[in-house]
């Protein structure tokens, strides 16, 4: 008999940790679903911004005088609100696997909801912030450069579109995988989009006290999103290794003095300016690519010429760094959640 209530009891406590994961694997979804409402709102707060027409930034979008200077426009707040859709799309294959219910229909979700957040949305708010105040005193050249404007973000959004679609035949469901991309990741370019639409939200406000010098720096920083964007949206379709920052600095192993100059160095610039040290952390990481991949093309040549071997000719082989599969720990993770996320 005691046997027996041994057997029911482990039976019943089994049944309720199975209660209890179902329960909790609603969560990845809501998550991505999160990611989604976020670039939908930002895109929505786009078309406000466009009917304000300027006039949110004389108002009080936020609603409260304090946070006026952090969301000082509608394109500012909705700059935010994708950062909040990055936050959702990195916890949800965190909780996919924390909840073991990853699944395919998890995956298909999670890129569906980044095509909006993080293709989608970005774009959108670069053509928004470059949408001509008179589109009839536009000179012919004036026109065909808007009109090339509208192609790059449409370069940006296709190849956001190719990369999740290879992340989607690639992934793989093992958590040692994840630790480097190739190519890219679509958060990776979507933070260095919004973090220079936030840099040039920013400026807005200078304008009635430094007219000259904040109209000059937020109209080259305006004219810079476009090919910006057209860049971006060809290094997620690259072959360029991509470290994965929370792997990297979890699970690698990095002298102590450099981990603590660069954590006071982002905390200094982010005191100072956080606007501007935002957009510069998050270009670097999305030029780190192609320059890493300089990098060890150099050293390889430098290497060779002391070992009085001739160096590869560029045009007749590629750069393997950049273009070619090899054995190292890098992978073609696509977006840096892990595996396929959890269904409902």
């Amino acid at each position: 008999m005691k046997l027996v209530r041994d057997i029911e009891a482990v039976q019943r406590r089994d049944r309720r940790r199975e209660r209890v994961l179902k329960t909790v694997a609603v969560l990845p979804s809501l998550a991505t679903l999160g990611n989604l409402v976020c670039g939908v709102g930002a895109i929505y707060l786009c078309i406000l911004s466009a009917q304000a027409g300027g006039a949110d930034l004389t108002n009080q979008t936020a609603g409260s005088a304090r946070l006026q200077s952090l969301f000082p426009t509608f394109l500012a707040i909705a700059a935010y609100l994708l950062v909040v859709a990055m936050f959702f799309d990195a916890v949800d294959g965190r909780l996919a696997r924390f909840t073991r219910k990853t699944s395919e229909f998890g995956g298909q979700l999670d890129s569906l909801a980044d095509i909006v957040s993080f293709g989608v949305a970005p774009a959108v708010l670069v053509l928004c912030i470059k949408r001509p105040e008179d589109f009839g005193a536009l000179s012919t050249w004036g026109r065909a450069y808007w009109r090339a404007e509208w192609v790059m973000a449409a370069i940006f959004v296709c190849c956001a579109a190719l990369r999740l679609a290879r992340f989607n035949v690639e992934n793989v469901e093992d958590e040692s995988a994840h630790l480097g991309f190739r190519g890219l990741p679509s958060p990776g370019a979507a933070a260095a989009m919004i973090g220079l639409i936030i840099f040039h939200q920013d400026l807005l406000p200078g304008l009635a006290q430094e007219p000259h010098t904040h109209q000059r720096v937020s109209k080259f920083v305006a004219a810079l999103m476009p090919p910006f964007a057209m860049v971006l949206g060809l290094l997620m379709v690259s072959r360029f290794r991509y470290v994965h920052l929370v792997n990297a600095l979890l699970r690698g192993r990095r002298p102590f003095r450099q981990v603590v100059g660069i954590v006071i160095l982002f905390l200094v610039g982010l005191i100072i300016q956080f606007q501007f040290t935002i957009a510069i952390a998050a270009a670097a990481y999305a030029l780190s690519g192609p320059v890493l991949a300089i990098i060890r093309k150099i050293k390889r040549h430098g290497q060779a010429d002391e070992e009085g071997v001739a160096p590869m000719m560029p045009d007749a082989v590629e750069d393997t760094d950049a273009f070619e599969d090899d054995d190292q720990d890098v992978v073609e993770d696509g977006e840096g959640n892990g595996p396929a996320r959890s269904a409902m």
